[in-house]
Parts: C-alpha cells; structure tokens; sequence
C-alpha cells in the first residue's frame, strides 16, 4: 500500500476497483482522501496528462450516487455505478499505456486492500 500523498496510490486504488477488490464507495472515499485532499494540492508530483485524467475522474467520482432516488431526483446531478466504472477503465488505459507505474502481483490481488 502507498501513502495517502503519494500518485502511486491513485493507479492501485484504480486496479483494485476494476479487480473487484473495492467498492464504488471505497473507491470515491479513498480517491477523494488521496487526491482532493493530498496530491493535487501538491499538483507537481502529476504530469499534464495525469492531472487532466484525475480531473475527469475526480468530476464523475465526487458526483457518484448508490441511491436510485438520488438518480431520479436529478439524474444529471449524480453519476452511476457504469458511469464510474467506464471512467476509472478509461482513465487506467490511458495513464498504463504510457507508463504502469505499479505492479500488483496476483498474489496481492487474491486479498481484500488494507485500505
């Protein structure tokens, strides 16, 4: 596991959302924890492209809902469950096609995160 300020958190937190490993919640807690409130107040850690990427998913994460009545109340205030999972696969693609900062070994993958 990573440190709460280090980037390297944001690709791990993204890789066990898409294994499984997380939560919609989990995710959008711990992402907004790592970078709302530490990396992008320290923005040189991230490249142009990173931050551009984060930016987008940090916009649909922050607006994510589990609750259909929210959705009903104002389907363009909240984002859901696809929505979400459509952004973190599409923004993973994109940053681990130009470099994989991280490795997560299947043994790793096997265990729920100690998040």
């Amino acid at each position: 596991m990573y440190a709460k300020n280090d980037k390297r958190r944001l690709f791990w937190l993204m890789k066990c959302y898409l294994d499984g490993l997380i939560s919609e919640s989990t995710f959008c807690d711990e992402f907004y924890y790592s970078y709302d409130l530490e990396i992008r107040r320290s923005s040189n850690t991230l490249c142009q492209k990173e931050f551009s990427l984060f930016e987008e998913l940090d916009a649909i994460s922050s607006r994510y809902s589990p609750y259909q009545s929210d959705h009903k109340l104002d389907p363009q205030a909240f984002t859901t469950k696809q929505q979400l999972k459509d952004k973190i696969y599409e923004v993973f693609i994109k940053l681990t096609h130009q470099e994989n900062p991280l490795q997560i070994s299947p043994q790793n993958q096997k265990n729920s995160p100690n998040i």
